[in-house]
């Protein structure tokens, strides 16, 4: 989650999709042309700056020209990785699978099996399955990134203090909460001590530490954490930025379980004007803001407001997420719910039905995460 000027391989660029690190990498193209060098820079600084539109086609570009130079050139599988983190950040998840596969096979091949490289594809392909609520094949993937990259960078880097907050998240959905808080507080003395304590890749560990105490009802904990993780964000990417949104996002999750609905309001009103602006109106951001909106409308008795809320997350989210998703599932579940008490009790049953078909589906874990906690956190708070 640091800009990318460091001398390793590796480069973590924000993830603006369901907290964590995703990792971009060099790819040993340090000697090639500088036309292509600065082609290549460019898209990656269009993505950090959220200029979506930018970003793909100069990195499709990069791709494009670098497959001219022979399938197995280096830049192939960097550019495919890069690609890959853009439609990632976008939402576009098998696109952005089907580039991270392609580079892992690249750099298994060339690089062997244990090479920080290939942990950042494999990192990559652990947030694609975080992200659509497949945990099982998730987990070995995150754990394999761990123990290549204590094998090679050792165990005080941060990158592992990264790799410890991913699975630490994936360990707090599944209920695993001691193991979670304890890899948690690791990552962040790793992190402080190797970064210092205002720098902006603690970010993330901080709001998943918040979002773990609020869970557990501890408000008076989360928000020192999330305010830290919104004011080290806003110094790092500006106030136009969807890591920015987020923040803003789980603040005001926060401030709607308190009952501070005026603070919670405000809050997501500029994560949504800012998600719109930088991400745009069918993101998966946008949508999951737009739900959280949802939710609020919902619990101060706002029906007529809370469905149009709901209707047009609803709409996002399920272009983004698939028709089966966790996330939708609990937003269909709450809509059913108001369409009952608005008098449309046929709609509500038919919404209804398809909230207990999309439970079914899905594994028993997700379906205690967003059924146990009142709002739902695995769809209303981000925890990249």
């Amino acid at each position: 989650m640091a800009d990318c000027t460091k001398k390793t391989p590796r480069w973590l660029l924000m993830a603006l999709v369901v907290g964590m690190a995703l990792c971009g990498v060099d790819g040993g193209w340090a000697n090639e042309p500088d036309a292509w060098k600065q082609l290549f820079t460019d898209g990656v600084k269009a993505r950090e700056a959220a200029h979506y539109a930018e970003a793909e086609q100069l990195l499709q570009r990069a791709l494009r020209e670098a497959e001219q130079a022979g399938p197995d050139d280096a830049r192939v599988a960097t550019a495919a990785n890069n690609l890959g983190l853009l439609y990632h950040d976008q939402g576009r998840l098998q696109e952005a699978q089907s580039l991270y596969t392609r580079a892992l096979a690249m750099w298994e091949q060339h690089l062997g099996p244990e090479h920080e490289d290939v942990a950042a594809a494999l990192n990559n392909l652990a947030e694609i399955a975080h992200a659509e609520g497949d945990w099982g094949r998730a987990e070995p993937l995150y754990e394999r990134v761990l123990a290549i990259e204590r094998k090679v960078l050792g165990a005080a880097h941060p990158d592992v203090a990264i790799s410890l907050n991913n699975l630490a998240e994936l360990y707090r959905k599944q209920g695993r909460e001691t193991a979670a808080e304890s890899m948690y507080h690791l990552a962040l003395i790793l992190m402080e001590e190797a970064r210092g304590t205002d720098h902006p890749d603690l970010g993330p560990v901080l709001n998943n530490l918040a979002v773990l105490y609020k869970g557990r009802g501890l408000y008076a904990w989360a928000e020192p954490f999330y305010l830290r993780a919104l004011k080290m964000r806003r110094l790092r990417f500006g106030d136009e930025h969807p890591a920015v949104a987020m923040s803003l996002n789980n603040a005001a999750c926060l401030y709607q379980a308190e009952g501070l609905y005026a603070s919670a309001q405000r809050y997501f009103d500029e994560a949504l004007a800012i998600a719109e602006r930088t991400s745009g109106p069918q993101a998966s951001l946008t949508g999951t803001i737009v739900g959280n909106m949802a939710f609020l409308a919902d619990e101060q008795g706002l029906w007529t407001q809370a469905q149009l809320l709901y209707q047009r997350a609803l709409v996002v989210q399920q272009a983004q997420l698939g028709l089966h998703h966790p996330t939708v599932g609990l937003l269909v579940e709450r809509y059913a719910r108001v369409l009952d008490t608005l008098g449309q009790p046929v709609e509500a049953g038919l919404f209804a039905a398809r909230a207990a078909s999309i439970r079914a589906r899905v594994q028993p874990g997700v379906v205690r995460q967003g059924s146990a906690m009142r709002q739902g956190p695995a769809v209303g708070e981000l925890t990249r």
